[in-house]
């Protein structure tokens, strides 16, 4: 270990971490847009000679496959051609021991004349899982790719007529090369949620100098109630002269502290709009309906919302923005998981029918005792919950490798949103799911398919008992 860390490794480490401390300080990170189904990727990416659109889950398993034909040709080629050449070490002598020890652990669970089919299912699906797996762990993936107006058109059935409307979403700001960023400080606010907003503000601050200038009425009522109640030591004309300047007073306090609670509520929703104009966010800042130079008019509430803005265009300001990614971990795609998992059942039949011939099916549907003897009912209770079982493992395969990978994917995001430095425990985590999720399916789907390949013989049972 410490020759490993020895010369420029350790330099080379050192400059890793400091970059990452860097992008997390100088980056505001941006929690991804996150949803249960591949994102389509925006028009023109198609599949070819369809009309299919390309989703980001399918770019994923599309460079799994290929990962997986170049790390098949890169074992094939290292692999010695015979028993007396030696391993050229490194990479590959640690996956052959691998190989290995996962081929010796099959036999001992699925040995005998179809131990090569399941040995090779197994192996198949436990790479393909585990690359889709570990994806998550690459920088770029879920976090990189297109910048996305997130508005959508919903059908108003009183005008008859499509609408476009705006979800949540950030704001954008155009970088280097003209790139454009996704800016994590400013959660986008539309021009109707500000005006409301604003409007809000101005009622409340009426409602508190309202309440304000009560206030000191009261208290003025009150004080003239003391006065004339109290001890009479003075003159008449003191008394009238007093009560004219205390009146006086009396209505400046009342204007003074109603300007100024007025004041205060107003100053407090200033200062908001100027902390986002500080960060750099575009909307937030308009005038207020108090302040020099507002003109009152609606016109940016009545502005249409543009359903394919450019961002770099005064538009892109008019609607919330979020990051479709090129790249989506395929395991956090249902499709992905079920078509694994519909793979698996089909094979485990297709290796019953093969073991067994049409006998296979007496394990789903058991008539022969159901006559016989007063355990066939049981038996055919006993296939049917087999024959459902069988769908069930359809469900229970898919959505285990997806409810694990999709809450890591999540983990990941949340974590180096809160944590942008350090979140290195949990993709050490996330690793070690990835893997024993990978084993987990593949080692399933081989013991179901050796079980497929065992015979039942509940008849000769049932004949020796009688």
């Amino acid at each position: 270990m410490n020759s490993f860390w020895n010369g420029k490794r350790r330099y080379v480490a050192l400059l890793l971490f400091l970059a990452g401390v860097f992008v997390a300080l100088v980056v505001p990170p941006v929690i991804p847009f996150i949803q249960l189904a591949g994102e389509n990727l925006p028009a023109g990416y198609n599949i070819p000679f369809t009309d299919i659109r390309i989703t980001n889950t399918f770019v994923a398993a599309v460079i799994v496959w290929v990962l997986l034909l170049l790390f098949t040709a890169y074992i094939a080629r290292r692999r010695p051609s015979d028993g007396s050449e030696v391993p050229p070490g490194g990479f590959y002598n640690m996956f052959e021991a691998l190989y290995e020890g996962l081929m010796g652990f099959i036999g001992g669970i699925a040995g005998g004349a179809h131990f090569r089919l399941i040995f090779n299912m197994f192996m198949t699906i436990f790479l393909i899982v585990l690359l889709s797996n570990w994806m998550s762990l690459i920088p770029g993936v879920d976090t990189v790719g297109f910048i996305h107006p997130h508005v959508k058109e919903k059908f108003d059935p009183e005008t008859q007529e499509y609408k476009v409307i705006t979800t949540d979403g950030f704001e954008i700001y155009q970088g280097f090369l003209g790139i454009s960023y996704v800016n994590g400080q400013c959660d986008w606010v539309s021009p109707a949620d500000e005006a409301a907003a604003d409007a809000a503000a101005l009622a409340a601050a009426e409602t508190e100098a309202a309440a304000a200038q009560q206030t000191q009425l009261e208290d003025a009522a009150y004080a003239r109630y003391q006065a004339e109640h109290g001890e009479h030591g003075d003159d008449h004309a003191d008394e009238a002269s007093d009560d004219h300047g205390d009146s006086h007073a009396e209505g400046m306090a009342d204007s003074s502290a109603a300007t100024a609670a007025y004041d205060e509520v107003l100053a407090a929703r200033v200062a908001e709009k100027q902390a986002r104009a500080d960060r750099g966010c575009y909307t937030g800042v308009a005038l207020a309906p108090w302040q020099d130079g507002y003109n009152g008019d609606k016109d940016a509430k009545k502005e249409p919302i543009p359903l394919h803005p450019d961002p770099s265009s005064e538009e892109a300001k008019r609607v919330p923005w979020v990051v479709l990614p090129w790249v989506r971990v395929a395991s956090t795609d249902l499709n992905m998981t079920l078509t694994i998992a519909l793979i698996s059942v089909v094979m485990t039949q297709y290796i019953g029918f093969k073991a067994l011939g049409f006998g296979y099916l007496t394990k789903f549907f058991n008539f022969a005792t159901l006559f016989k003897s007063p355990l066939g009912g049981i038996d055919v209770a006993v296939g049917l919950l087999e024959l459902i079982g069988d769908f069930a493992k359809i469900l229970s395969f898919s959505f285990r490798l997806l409810g694990a990978m999709f809450a890591g994917a999540i983990l990941l995001f949340v974590m180096s949103f809160l944590v942008p430095i350090l979140p290195w425990p949990f993709f050490i985590l996330e690793f070690f799911v990835g893997a024993i999720q990978a084993l987990v399916f593949a080692l399933l789907t081989a013991i179901f398919m050796n079980l497929a390949t065992i015979s039942h013989h509940h008849d000769d049972d049932h004949d020796d008992e009688h």
